[in-house]
């Protein structure tokens, strides 16, 4: 069970992150200078974040994945 714990908190931390990410990225600073960090790439980022832990946890559960059980196999 306890293999469960840590993708799932890393879940709701992605999320947490794309949504202040998302708040950031639609308002301009105070001072009219552009933003220091890329926050567009963050939420990005955030959202592969998300799909690696969702197909880590269908992992765990017993479904199988990669180009090996695809229906299409290896190109």
């Amino acid at each position: 069970m306890p293999e469960w714990i840590l993708p799932t908190v890393l879940i709701a931390i992605f999320v947490a992150v794309m949504v202040y990410a998302n708040a950031r990225l639609g308002k301009p600073r105070r001072d009219g200078r552009p933003n220091k960090l890329p926050w567009g790439m963050i939420m990005v980022l955030c959202v592969l974040g998300i799909f690696l832990m969702i197909v880590h946890l269908m992992n765990i559960a017993g479904f199988q994945t990669g180009p090996e059980h695809s229906l299409l196999g290896r190109f």
